[in-house]
């Protein structure tokens, strides 16, 4: 159950960024048409479950917020923001046990964006793919807390 949340947290930070970025008043937001805000149900494989995504637009729009939770526990929070001039997407992802991770990314598209860590440690790549308007997956790879992780996730916007 903690692997599978830690899981869902990573992945919730990777789309916390392009929310974020979708959210974001300033012209040329990559993300901008994404429009994420709101509640997402997210299904978990291979461990199975689900768990919530609700995002939330700060600083004005140009930070996104993602609170996850699983049986109405809080389990992370995730922030994301795209520097524009240097076409970067930075997401803050911070755990209930108290860990963190920070994951970058570059790239312009909307639609597929490949984040890796960068701090505390270089071994998680999360993977945003824009599936559709109401659909979206994030492919997770690495260490979370100290774990190893493998997990797809599949979240619908309700």
């Amino acid at each position: 159950m903690i692997g599978r949340l830690l899981l869902g947290a990573a992945g919730a930070a990777v789309l916390a960024g392009m929310v974020a970025t979708a959210q974001a008043k300033s012209a040329g937001s990559p993300l901008g048409a994404l429009q994420l805000n709101g509640h997402w149900v997210c299904t978990q494989t291979p461990e199975g479950g689900t768990f919530s995504e609700d995002w939330a637009p700060m600083f004005h729009g140009l930070w996104l917020r993602a609170t996850d939770s699983a049986k109405g526990t809080v389990t992370a929070e995730h922030t994301v923001s795209y520097n524009k001039a240097s076409s970067t997407w930075v997401v803050l992802d911070a755990f209930a046990t108290g860990s963190y991770d920070v994951l970058h990314a570059t790239t312009s598209s909307p639609a597929l964006i490949a984040f890796h860590a960068v701090y505390p440690q270089q071994v998680l790549s999360v993977t945003f793919n824009r599936v559709s308007p109401k659909r979206y997956t994030i492919d997770v790879n690495g260490n979370v807390e100290g774990k190893k992780v493998q997990a797809h996730n599949d979240c619908t916007k309700q």
